[in-house]
């Protein structure tokens, strides 16, 4: 009950965090390009949404799961949501999508519960679109 109450508050802030950043913000733009070109070029996964969309996701993603989120840098968190997008435009099934979200985020031996997962892909089918 208490990892669903963490999903649904992350899901409320990402929806929050992506309304509030929907202006156009040159300066910050060209200084997040040069940061999110570098993690870019540290990962082998293809970048499939922008810079914004993932680092909304990461924040989400660290205060939502910590377990999951521990030890790992931004740019793997960040590949869970591109392989999710990857999944999602290549029409894989929401049940195929979310057993994919179990391998992409598992950290060691702490395993993604299936309510985890779902909570992830509702996070990211916001981001991905």
């Amino acid at each position: 009950m208490r990892r669903t109450s963490a999903a649904l508050a992350a899901s409320a802030s990402v929806f929050a965090l992506l309304l509030a950043g929907c202006n156009d913000d040159t300066a910050t733009s060209s200084a997040a390009a040069g940061t999110s070109a570098s993690a870019a070029a540290a990962s082998s996964v293809a970048r499939v949404v922008d810079g914004a969309k993932a680092g909304t996701f990461v924040v989400s993603f660290k205060s939502a799961f910590p377990k999951l989120a521990q030890g790992k840098s931004d740019v793997q968190i960040s590949d869970i949501l591109n392989q999710t997008c990857a999944d999602l435009k290549s029409g894989k099934a929401e049940d195929a999508v979310i057993s994919g979200i179990s391998s992409y985020a598992k950290n060691g031996s702490t395993e993604v519960t299936r309510e985890e997962a779902a909570a992830i892909y509702q996070m990211a089918k916001l981001m991905c679109g």
